[in-house]
């Protein structure tokens, strides 16, 4: 009986200093975090559209972001909120001190002017950027109306077909990696693409993705010269162009 009671008594050291042990291993882990894991240096790749600025301060968003270690496990661990320009990206702790940032931007791929602003937006309609800046090879929307324009909010047009349409068009040709200076939509609701000296006539919203597919193999042809590119009789069944070429050409 007496041994009984002192090995439970000796069973409950033991267990007591395993919890005063870990505690005090816990104790120094975070001490450790505390102390050693603050952040002194951000690297930015992958960004072309925003600068690294914009992108830390977007990730480093909280009281917290001044622990390298905390930054790290937040975006590993947690579902965080979506950052309206980014797609993906990749936090890694490179040191201590040091965390690198890999950036996916989300694609922009056209831009309508609004009260003498660039109204940028995304592969899904989404307004990324309200800016008086030019982006290269990004394509102006003509022929367009927007009630509204607010910035990581969808695109509010009269036509919600005619976004529709110029989505599908314009993800087939970033596909393609081919940029239009401008897209337009004609009274007539035709479509037309400016490739500088090429003007493409699209016709209606019919069979936008083979068109772009049918513009890729047609465009490398038409190098150096000017004129409009008939697609808006092409069908599946009727597969003439017509190129037309300028006057003056």
């Amino acid at each position: 009986m007496i041994r009984e009671k002192r090995r439970k008594k000796a069973k409950r050291k033991r267990l007591l200093l395993g919890i005063v042990l870990f505690l005090l291993f816990l104790a120094a882990a975070i001490l450790v975090a505390i102390r050693v894991f603050t952040l002194k240096k951000v690297v930015v790749s992958g960004n072309e559209l925003y600068s690294d600025q914009q992108i830390r301060e977007s990730v480093l968003n909280d009281e917290y972001s001044w622990n390298t270690l905390y930054v790290v496990l937040k975006y590993r661990l947690f579902k965080m909120k979506e950052i309206p320009f980014i797609d993906e990206m990749e936090i890694d702790l490179r040191s201590p001190h040091t965390i690198r940032i890999k950036v996916y931007e989300k694609a922009i791929i056209g831009y309508i002017a609004v009260n003498n602003q660039n109204v940028y937006f995304d592969k899904d309609g989404f307004v990324v950027e309200i800016s008086k800046r030019l982006i290269e090879h990004v394509p102006k929307v003509e022929g367009i109306s927007c009630r509204e324009v607010v910035v990581y909010e969808k695109l509010d047009l009269n036509n919600e077909e005619a976004l529709s349409h110029l989505l599908t068009f314009s993800q087939q040709l970033e596909k393609y990696a081919w940029s239009p200076e401008t897209i337009t939509f004609q009274e007539n609701g035709n479509l037309t693409a400016d490739f500088g000296g090429i003007c493409v006539n699209l016709g209606d919203s019919d069979y936008l993705v083979e068109k772009a597919m049918r513009l890729d193999a047609i465009l490398p042809q038409l190098d150096g010269k000017k004129g409009t590119l008939h697609l808006e009789s092409w069908t599946p069944l009727t597969t003439d162009v017509i190129f037309d070429p300028a006057k003056n050409s």
